[in-house]
């Protein structure tokens, strides 16, 4: 019997590629979970005018802030790009 083991090939990854899929992907959740909890907030804030409300609503739009900016380091990752690049879609913006 005869294996071919061009046909066979699988790709190992490395402990840093491993890690990095993993982190990307539990980066890629969190914003899903953010987003959710910035809406969720944002709801109980304007029926209900209740002030936790308002501070959880801050505090889920920075952590969503941060992750979507750890989600263009991973952009410019892909792309090839320096980690200190801004990605394409932010050039020439301003966001505050």
């Amino acid at each position: 019997m005869c294996f071919n083991r061009s046909r066979r090939k699988r790709k190992i990854m490395t402990k840093e590629q491993e890690f990095l899929k993993e982190f990307e992907a539990w980066v890629n959740t969190q914003v899903m979970v953010n987003e959710m909890a910035v809406e969720e907030s944002r709801r109980v804030l304007e029926e209900d005018k209740d002030e936790r409300a308002a501070d959880a609503y801050i505090r889920y739009e920075s952590k969503l802030d941060a992750y979507r900016f750890i989600q263009g380091k991973f952009a410019n990752y892909h792309a090839g790009k320096g980690f200190h690049d801004l990605p394409d879609e932010l050039f020439g913006q301003r966001h505050y």
